[in-house]
């Protein structure tokens, strides 16, 4: 990987991940529980940030769940220790490293809403302007418009030195 390419640094993604989570912090203080929930693994390390640094700054109930998605049907896995049934009446806050077309995103919300969730909100590391479907990120790290041959990766390989980096 060409350093050059690398949009964000680990100390860079690193504030805006704190500053995201005072973001979710401020908009949900009045809540009794948020659920955290991570879309596949890049988005579930993102959402374990997230977690963390809500549990430093804040008093609230901060629940993870993870969102596997089949890449074939778009069918989501949702995991989870906490039991299933408290989601309702609960924000769940959808994590996502990068948002391209918004299509894992979308496929994600149909089965939160038949729990009852009350209400979900989105963020995302980087979000691109090429969406297919009406998703607008309620939390975004940075914006960037790309041509459709480029892409964003999010390189969490080395914990310690998080990059985004355009390909």
């Amino acid at each position: 990987m060409n350093p050059s390419n690398t949009i964000l640094t680990h100390t860079q993604i690193s504030n805006k991940l704190k500053r995201i989570a005072w973001q979710i912090f401020e908009n949900n203080m009045d809540e009794q529980k948020i659920w955290i929930a991570g879309i596949d693994a890049r988005g579930q390390f993102i959402a374990q940030h997230l977690v963390s640094e809500l549990q430093k700054i804040s008093s609230l109930s901060v629940h993870q769940l993870a969102i596997q998605l089949d890449r074939n049907t778009f069918v989501p896995k949702f995991i989870s220790d906490t039991d299933f049934d408290e989601l309702g009446n609960s924000t769940v806050v959808i994590v996502d490293d990068v948002m391209n077309s918004g299509k894992t995103i979308v496929s994600s919300f149909m089965p939160l809403l038949n729990r009852g969730v009350r209400k979900i909100e989105l963020a995302v590391l980087a979000s691109r302007s090429h969406r297919l479907y009406p998703i607008k990120a309620d939390y975004v790290g940075i914006s960037m418009a790309t041509t459709l041959q480029e892409h964003l990766l999010f390189d969490n390989s080395n914990p310690d030195d998080l990059k985004l980096i355009l390909e």
